[in-house]
Parts: structure tokens; C-alpha cells; sequence
């Protein structure tokens, strides 16, 4: 998996399908889901634990940098 991801290879969808595009992200640790937001980069912790944000409406794979949402 790793490898696939180094190279660039991927089979998931990335173009939104909703209208407006990412009316929402979301990605799951542990089972549990998470909000995620749109970043300039990904954080830390998206990057150590290898997670993929998706759209909430039509679940295509978010392409950009996100951040979990803080839990409050």
C-alpha cells in the first residue's frame, strides 16, 4: 500500500461528485470516523497514521491536505 501511494498510484475516485464539491470531509481512526478539514497540508497526525479523508456526500477521496476537526 505504502508503495502504491509513493509512486502516485491510486484507484480511488478524487473528483467530487456533489454539488458544491466537499460539502464535507470526514475519515476514521480506529473505527471511530472523524471530521476532517481542508488544509494547506497535512497534519502530523494524518501523515503517521496514514488516513484518507472522503467527501461526506458522495465518499470520493479528498486529494489535498486535511486536518482532523477538533472534538469538543
Amino acid at each position: 500500500m505504502f508503495s502504491n501511494w509513493f509512486r502516485g498510484e491510486s484507484t480511488d475516485l478524487t473528483s467530487c461528485a456533489c454539488e458544491p464539491e466537499w460539502p464535507g470531509l470526514v475519515t476514521e481512526a480506529y473505527g471511530e470516523p472523524l471530521e476532517a478539514v481542508p488544509a494547506e497540508a497535512s497534519s502530523v497526525l494524518v501523515g503517521m497514521l496514514g488516513l484518507v479523508a472522503r467527501c461526506t456526500g458522495c465518499s470520493a477521496r479528498y486529494p489535498y491536505g486535511f486536518q482532523t476537526a477538533a472534538r469538543g
